[in-house]
């Protein structure tokens, strides 16, 4: 019969906050401190490995200071590791429960590090100058000017078609730029009326400085934008697994 010393069983009585899961064999991580300072280890199960620290209670408070913990923290460990990452504020009570999620779970979990192996995602942002672009389009285009008996609305909106479709030929020539470095593309609806692409790319480690490269290369023609290139980051856009932490957690 196995029996517990006093501070391993002080450690299962602690709820676990859940930072993203590895492989068990993928050896260590980096010394961590995640929320409230406390370090961030591994809970090894059937192949798999969690990431957590003990936090003093059920839920965690999304303060700045907590989410920025937890992005470093992946940030961090994905430099070297392939990571499935966990959403901000998924905390199970015990580290017993964290080894019934990786049982539970262990199937996709596994299947989405084979996806991830070895890639991160990068992400980028566009922005539109919509009074450069204007008049960069009309000196490419004098016939765009309004005409002396053209009506003001009917010259806005054969405007505004024009530079509907000189931003969608410049984004499909952004995208279509980076396509051969990347694994996979996720683009999610842009935020805001400026914002005119809002996407991610799945990028090999090894080819992440020619992914960069690439970006700086491309959205130097492209005067009339704004960019913000980010990256590398754990792969949130392409991870589809839905960790049933509610039912874990539950108590028999």
């Amino acid at each position: 019969m196995t029996t517990k010393t006093q501070g391993e069983s002080s450690r299962e009585e602690r709820a676990h906050y859940l930072y993203g899961i590895v492989r068990e064999d993928g050896g260590g991580v980096p010394e961590l401190a995640g929320l409230g300072d406390a370090p961030v280890r591994l809970v090894r199960e059937g192949g798999l490995a969690a990431l957590v620290s003990d936090v003093a209670g059920p839920r965690a408070v999304p303060t700045r200071a907590n989410l920025l913990m937890h992005q470093r923290v992946t940030e961090a460990v994905v430099r070297e590791h392939t990571l499935v990452p966990v959403a901000f504020g998924t905390v199970l009570p015990s580290e017993e429960r964290v080894r019934e999620l990786l049982r539970v779970a262990r199937a996709p979990l596994s299947r989405a590090l084979s996806e991830l192996e070895g890639r991160v995602e990068m992400g980028l942002k566009v922005y539109c100058h919509g009074d450069a672009l204007t008049r960069r389009l009309l000196e490419a285009r004098p016939e765009l000017a309004r005409g002396p008996s053209e009506l003001e609305e009917d010259h806005e909106a054969r405007l505004e078609a024009a530079l509907h479709d000189c931003t969608r030929k410049d984004l499909d020539g952004l995208k279509a730029g980076l396509r051969p470095l990347a694994e996979a593309t996720h683009e999610a609806p842009p935020l805001g009326e400026r914002m005119m692409l809002n996407a991610a790319w799945l990028v090999d480690r090894t080819r992440v400085a020619a992914f960069e490269a690439r970006v700086q290369s491309l959205v130097a023609r492209l005067d009339a934008y704004t960019f913000r290139f980010t990256g590398p980051w754990p792969a949130y856009s392409f991870v589809d697994v839905r960790l049933d932490v509610e039912s874990v957690s539950a108590e028999p």
